[in-house]
C-alpha cells in the first residue's frame, strides 16, 4: 500500500468515526424542542391583578401568566417555586363568562417546601371540563399583606394527545412542548429531576417561558412582569 493511500485510509476512518460519534450523541441526547405556542391569548385582568408583596418567602408559578396556556388533562399537574418553606393556599376557579369566576372545590392549605413544588389536581376536586377556561391561584401570607400568584389555562380536547407512547422523557417533553401543552411538558420534565429541582429538561422549559413573557409583557403592570421574568430566569438557571 502506498503512503498516500495509507494516509487517505487513515483520514477516512477518522472522518467516519467522527460522523458516527456525532450521530450517537444526537441520538443519546436529543435536541429539546422549544415551548413556543402558536396562539397566545392574553390573560384577563384577573391574572394581571396579582402582584408581589414584601414577604419572607416568595412563590413563583411555573406556568404562563401573561397568556392563557393549554392542557389536555382534566387533572393537570400544577407547579410553583418557593424561595423558602411556607404554607400556601391553593384555589382553582372556572370562568363562566369573560369576566366572572366561580371557585371549584375548597381552599387547600399546602405545606410548601423550598424549591419546586407540584400538585396534581386532587381527587376531592371535580374533574375539569374540556373547553372551559380555569384560573389557579397560590396565595401566601406576608408581614402586612398577602402575595397572590395566578395563571389561566384552557382544557382542550385530548384527541390525538391521549395515550401517547414515548421511549424517553426528552421525547415526551419535546412532543408536548411542540404541541403547546405547557402543563404536560413540565410534568414530564420533572419526572427526571431531583426533588425540589427542575432538572435540565425543566430548566429549558422555564427559560423558554421567561422569554415568552418578556416578548408579550407590555401591559400597564410592566414592573411586576419584569420582576417575574427575572425570577423565572434565576429559577431556570438553578437545575
Amino acid at each position: 500500500m502506498s503512503h498516500q493511500h495509507f494516509v487517505f485510509e487513515r483520514n477516512y476512518r477518522r472522518l467516519t468515526s467522527s460522523v458516527v460519534g456525532v450521530v450517537f450523541l444526537m441520538t443519546a441526547f436529543p435536541v429539546l424542542a422549544e415551548f413556543k405556542p402558536r396562539d397566545r391569548t392574553p390573560a384577563t385582568p384577573h391574572t394581571r391583578a396579582g402582584g408581589s408583596r414584601r414577604c419572607s418567602s416568595q412563590a413563583t408559578q411555573l406556568a404562563p401568566q401573561t397568556f392563557v396556556s393549554k392542557t389536555a388533562s382534566t387533572r393537570p399537574t400544577l407547579a410553583w417555586h418557593m424561595s423558602s418553606p411556607q404554607n400556601v393556599r391553593f384555589r382553582i376557579f372556572e370562568f363562566y363568562s369573560d369576566k366572572d369566576l366561580k371557585i371549584i372545590g375548597d381552599v387547600k392549605e399546602i405545606s410548601a417546601t423550598a424549591g419546586i413544588n407540584k400538585l396534581k389536581l386532587p381527587l376531592d376536586y371535580p374533574e375539569l371540563k374540556v373547553g372551559k377556561t380555569y384560573l389557579w391561584q397560590i396565595a401566601l401570607d406576608c408581614e402586612t399583606d398577602i402575595e397572590v400568584n395566578r395563571a389561566e389555562f384552557i382544557v382542550i380536547d385530548p384527541g390525538a394527545h391521549a395515550k401517547q407512547q414515548f421511549s424517553s422523557i426528552p421525547e415526551s417533553v419535546n412532543y408536548y412542548a411542540e404541541n403547546g401543552l405547557w402543563y404536560e411538558a413540565l410534568e414530564e420534565a420533572l419526572k427526571s429531576s431531583n426533588p425540589g429541582k427542575l432538572g435540565q429538561n425543566g430548566a429549558n422549559l422555564v427559560k423558554d417561558l421567561a422569554q415568552l413573557e418578556l416578548l408579550i409583557g407590555n401591559d400597564a403592570d410592566q414592573r411586576n412582569i419584569q420582576k417575574r421574568i427575572k425570577r423565572l430566569q434565576t429559577i431556570g438557571s438553578d437545575r
